[in-house]
């Protein structure tokens, strides 16, 4: 669905973006239909979040194809992953969006949206926060660059989220418990087996969530690559909070409602970087501390946590963070709708097909293909705008970027082929990715393969498992040299 035939309802406007002044480190983009100007400039001044989406990851998960494009604009189901934030935030009528983004790629992102925008012919406005392409900015970086601009609270959502979720099924929950920060979990996405059963991958991040299942507060986040050896939990907190339920088939989405005391106690601390692994937890403990230890509350305020001798008594270091009324709260949403983060390599074959048959009506449409009638293409497989395929080639479950090129008697089952990448004839590739402008020669044979941006693999060449590189080339050919003046200097 183009979210222009999104129908517009009172409840839709409640969640549009803020106004804001136009100052920023990056020039803004206003994108809007030719007779909505008058609209944009008289629409209503107090609403109630601010998006905010974050694509400044370099995708350290992800390095090979996010070497040479920004992580944003990877594309799934021939779709730059971006998109389906947009999109989600399109749906809710948002008229204004913060993207953090990354000074070296502004530019691609910003002619990217432009494009699309004007192509479903939407009213939005863009600002862009940029971040230095040679900083290491977290997350929480970027709020405190955000925040000065809106009064309202922040909707943070990442760019490799693709959901279904109803953003007002979130914000009930923020709303009913006046919460501080509001997150979506879902259960990790797995696709069933013959038998029914899902099963984790164990190359799969884990978080570890504990939860008051009485209302969905969280006592406990962590993800598994941020524990060294072993999981500590207090045990006051377990002996005050014995109904604390600890899951590890959850899966924190990073969507989240920010609320003004989350970013006053987060300009409270400004050695917290990170949002995820230390904005979160800091703002769980302050909860706890306000249900297990009450010695840090002194007339009817919340203190900071300061070393001090008396326990019992308001240390003079001490400094007040909140009113008792203002206290922290951080609960969560559960949804079973389609929802899963594009975070990780070897998962990211399996979730192209899973977006073709969750959000096909998200998809960027195609055009322009020339394929050869004697070509089979099955259902679940997706080609680009003026890919040609020449005479009896097989697609299985794969996926075409713009612009490639397939010689015949080419065999490609659960691939995904990303933009400008030319395939000479008698090629087999199985389970491969392959990056955008790169060559694979006639008879060539890739099985569980990853081929980065620009690579040309040799006529009759035979890979398993491997991940190919120009700089992996560069080595190659220097070594077959280094061997080849070694036998000359032995034959000599």
């Amino acid at each position: 669905m183009s979210p222009t035939t999104t129908p517009s309802t009172s409840e839709d406007h409640s969640l549009k973006a803020s106004s804001h002044e136009a100052e920023a480190e990056c020039p803004q983009t206003v994108v809007m239909s030719s007779c909505s100007s008058l609209r944009l400039r008289t629409r209503r001044r107090c609403p109630e979040f601010t998006p905010v989406v974050m694509a400044a990851g370099c995708g350290s998960q992800m390095f090979e194809l996010a070497e040479h494009t920004p992580k944003c604009m990877i594309p799934i189901g021939n779709t730059p992953m971006i998109w389906f934030s947009i999109d989600f935030l399109l749906r809710h009528n948002f008229e204004e969006i913060f993207i953090v983004v990354r000074r070296g790629a502004k530019d691609k992102i910003d002619n990217f949206l432009t494009s699309q925008i004007r192509k479903n012919n939407v009213e939005v406005l863009i600002e862009y926060i940029c971040i230095d392409d040679d900083t290491d900015a977290g997350t929480a970086d970027s709020l405190r660059k955000v925040a000065p601009k809106t009064k309202c609270d922040l909707l943070v959502i990442s760019s490799d989220l693709i959901t279904r979720v109803s953003l007002h099924d979130i914000a009930t929950v923020h709303r009913a418990n006046n919460a501080a920060l509001t997150a979506l979990i879902t259960e990790r996405y797995s696709v069933p087996t013959p038998d029914g059963k899902k099963k984790r991958n164990k190359k799969d991040d884990r978080d570890f969530i504990g939860l008051d299942p009485r209302d969905d507060r969280i006592l406990f986040i962590s993800n598994e690559k941020d524990l060294e050896s072993e999981l500590v939990i207090k045990r006051g907190q377990l002996l005050e909070l014995p109904h604390m339920r600890l899951h590890t088939n959850l899966v924190d989405c990073h969507l989240y409602l920010v609320s003004r005391t989350a970013l006053d106690i987060l300009d409270a601390h400004p050695d917290v970087s990170m949002m995820k692994c230390e904005l979160l937890p800091l703002l769980v403990r302050k909860q706890i501390k306000q249900i297990v230890n009450s010695d840090t509350v002194f007339d009817d305020r919340i203190y900071s946590i300061r070393e001090c001798e008396e326990e019992d008594a308001k240390p003079d270091n001490y400094y007040d963070i909140l009113f008792q009324s203002e206290a922290v709260g951080c609960y969560v949403h559960h949804t079973d709708q389609f929802t899963l983060r594009v975070n990780q390599l070897h998962n990211y074959t399996r979730y192209n097909r899973a977006v073709v048959e969750h959000m096909a009506d998200v998809l960027l449409p195609s055009e322009g293909c020339e394929v050869s009638k004697k070509t089979q293409i099955g259902k679940c497989s997706r080609l680009g705008s003026g890919v040609k395929v020449a005479d009896k080639c097989s697609f299985k479950r794969s996926f075409l970027g713009d612009g490639v090129g397939v010689g015949a008697h080419c065999k490609i089952v659960d691939c995904v082929i990303m933009q400008d990448v030319t395939i000479e004839d008698n090629v087999t590739l199985t389970n491969c990715v392959v990056c955008s402008d790169a060559v694979i020669k006639a008879g060539a044979s890739l099985k569980d393969c990853t081929v980065c941006q620009g690579m040309e693999v040799v006529a009759g060449a035979q890979f398993v498992g491997e991940t190919l590189s120009t700089e992996e080339a560069s080595n190659m050919m220097s070594f077959s040299i280094a061997n080849s003046e070694t036998s000359s200097d032995n034959d000599k």
